[in-house]
């Protein structure tokens, strides 16, 4: 930075240590979590050892960042977005805190090299130990939902059919219906729509004990504290989404037949959706695996398979007999009397068991 320029010089300065200020307070929110949430001893030491690396970040450059500071002439301070306003969980609270201090790092990066000092250099390598202590948080988060016994009713919160306003009773009806797992499915709807419908949906699941899975999109499940996620061919690969999650949360992936297995990553997954297994009228570009592919399927894998497509009171129990743990069932429980379809189908799955252990 030019000395000429001493105006520069206060703004870059007055930058620096408003970011400073954003990091060390997101850490501190952080370590909260890893102390009290997690309960892990060493974690939250490394935590707190990052927040005194950031406040000492301040020494680091040619002049004291603090006394530059002007918080009563912060314009921004005085509006924050909705966003910033509500927290639906835990896990979304150290997401946006792990958001805030690497972005806050990133902004002290930059400017420190107006400065010409080292603590520019100092903060780009605090953001890449972030990044690696936000996999730690991750990994060493709180136990998710169980997954739920063999054979189970897997469920459907499905927006092409379900209003918004509707998600809460829908959810409970699926939930006193018997439901072992519940999907969010939704498309051409905006993230905004989606997280409202969550933070409504995911309490009533959870309270039930029930998991409750985003269909496609792992940082939205991380995001809102769900179960899991679930993914089709062509979304998030199953690696990815188990760094995002972690190792509690539930991860699905859905494949067609044995060969599709076979290249999955299958120590990332808690279990496998096969289909369609027979037509189905909600989804218009459904590939008809046929129940063969079930069959096949259940000789590839020991993992947990839902069987999905089409699924109805006639055939539900021919795609058990194949080997499905899961009754993956969409229109025949949303259409019509939610919990009384549920209960048709619980008492096909129950008969099923009681068969299996009588046995």
């Amino acid at each position: 930075m030019h000395e000429k320029n001493p105006g520069e010089t206060a703004v870059v300065l007055r930058i620096i240590d408003a970011n400073i200020n954003r990091c060390a307070e997101g850490i501190r929110v952080i370590e909260e979590i890893a102390r009290f949430a997690i309960g892990d001893e060493q974690l939250t030491r490394i935590v707190k050892d990052m927040r005194h690396e950031i406040r000492a970040l301040s020494g680091l450059f040619p002049a004291d960042v603090t006394n530059f500071r002007d918080s009563a002439g912060d314009v921004g301070g005085r509006f924050s977005t909705p966003s910033e306003e509500k927290r639906e969980s835990l896990d979304a609270t150290a997401r946006a805190n792990f958001f805030r201090v690497e972005e806050g790092l990133r902004v002290i990066e930059e400017f420190g090299k107006l400065a010409g000092s080292e603590g520019g250099r100092r903060a780009k390598s605090l953001r890449f130990r972030v990044y690696e202590l936000e996999k730690a948080m991750i990994a060493a988060g709180p136990a998710g939902l169980p997954f739920p016994e063999s054979p189970f009713l897997y469920t459907f919160i499905d927006r092409s059919i379900v209003p918004t306003d509707e998600v809460p009773d829908t959810t409970a009806a699926l939930v006193e219906g018997g439901s072992g797992m519940i999907q969010y499915r939704a498309k051409d709807i905006s993230l905004s729509e989606m997280r409202r419908d969550l933070a409504a949906a995911i309490p009533i699941a959870e309270k039930a004990g029930i998991p409750l899975i985003v269909n496609d999109l792992p940082e939205l499940a991380a995001e809102t504290g769900a179960g899991g996620v679930h993914l089709g061919a062509s979304d998030a690969d199953p690696s990815e989404a188990r760094a995002i999650l972690g190792p509690a949360r539930i991860i699905g992936l859905s494949v067609r037949s044995a060969a599709d297995i076979d290249s999955a990553p299958l120590d990332d997954l808690d279990y496998i959706a096969v289909g369609a297994v027979f037509p189905t009228t909600t989804k218009d570009d459904a590939v008809i695996a046929g129940i063969d592919a079930l069959v096949s399927a259940r000789n590839s894998t020991s993992l947990p398979i839902v069987a999905i497509g089409g699924i109805g009171i006639d055939n539900a129990r021919s795609v058990l007999d194949a080997g499905a743990d899961g009754l993956a069932v969409i229109s025949a429980v949303l259409k019509g009397d939610t919990v009384k379809n549920c209960f048709t189908f619980r008492e096909i799955i129950d008969r099923k068991r009681e068969e299996r252990d009588g046995a």
